[in-house]
């Protein structure tokens, strides 16, 4: 490889993916890779679109190009952790990059770089110190406790990307509640059918829609969160319960209660009669 194709694959995770894995990125793929340094990410994306695989190429683009940098990974489960780690690997050894450590739940190069797949309690993830990728895979799904171990790793490594990928799960959720939140320093990236139906073949959509019905399909391939999964009140019963109407012409007294004048009652008390000798 020459020195100016090696600066151009450094310096262009997109040329690198294309050129060297022979795969051409989606538009939201591109966006991602080409996050700049100490990028916050947001990526709100249908079921099977790649989330998890753009991920792995961002970290093994890192590994490669940044010798002894270290990434992690969180999912609600350290075994999705470990799909990730994998599916790193793999595009580790298409660009053949050699490998000095490889297990199930980390992968190190010979030039010293790390990825960790870790697990999703708070407790056993605190203390490391990220300068690579942040990704936090499912991110609907995690606890809020995770995420709050997981930011600080970065606290001392300006330079580090943290992306947050899911499908939309609930209106309360950690990753939901910073999409839907104001704040312009997350890139946020959409990945869902009703924007591209690329990824799937024909059909498929409406027999998962079918399948599923609509408020399955409207989460897991729309990325909008229903909420009635986890409650029998549903968002839009919310907004129709809290929604004050104004009428259009003033109450009259057709609109008042009824008045109720009050009825005498006698008092039992009064007519009570004394049986025998009270002593």
């Amino acid at each position: 490889m020459s020195k100016l194709r090696e600066m151009a694959y450094r310096i262009d995770p997109v040329t690198w993916v294309r050129e060297v894995l022979g795969i051409k990125p989606a538009a939201w793929q591109e966006t991602l890779l080409r996050a700049p340094q100490g990028a916050s990410i947001l990526a709100l994306t249908a079921r099977q679109v790649g989330k998890t695989t753009t991920a792995a190429w961002a970290m093994a683009h890192s590994m490669i190009f940044t010798p002894g940098s270290l990434s992690v990974v969180v999912c609600p489960a350290q075994r999705q952790s470990g799909e990730a780690v994998r599916r790193v690997r793999e595009i580790l050894i298409k660009a053949g990059a050699k490998l000095k450590s490889d297990n199930v739940y980390g992968l190190e190069l010979e030039n010293g770089s790390r990825v960790l797949a870790l697990p999703s309690s708070d407790e056993s993830i605190r203390g490391l110190t990220v300068d690579g990728w942040i990704v936090a895979d499912e991110a609907a799904r995690l606890r809020d406790e995770s995420l709050a171990a997981v930011r600080p790793m970065r606290a001392r490594q300006p330079k580090t990307r943290l992306a947050m990928l899911s499908t939309a799960w609930s209106r309360t959720d950690p990753f939901w509640t910073a999409w839907a939140k104001d704040d312009p320093s997350w890139i946020r990236l959409q990945a869902t059918a009703d924007i591209d139906a690329t990824p799937f073949a024909d059909g498929f959509l409406e027999q998962e829609r079918r399948a599923g019905g609509e408020e399955y399909f409207k989460r897991e391939y729309l990325g909008i969160p229903a909420g009635s999964h986890t409650s029998p009140f549903t968002w839009d019963l919310f907004d129709r319960a809290t929604q004050i109407h104004v009428p259009l012409v003033p109450a009259g007294p057709a609109f008042a209660p009824a008045e109720e004048r009050p009825v005498p009652m006698a008092n039992p008390f009064q007519t009570l009669k004394t049986i025998g000798a009270v002593r």
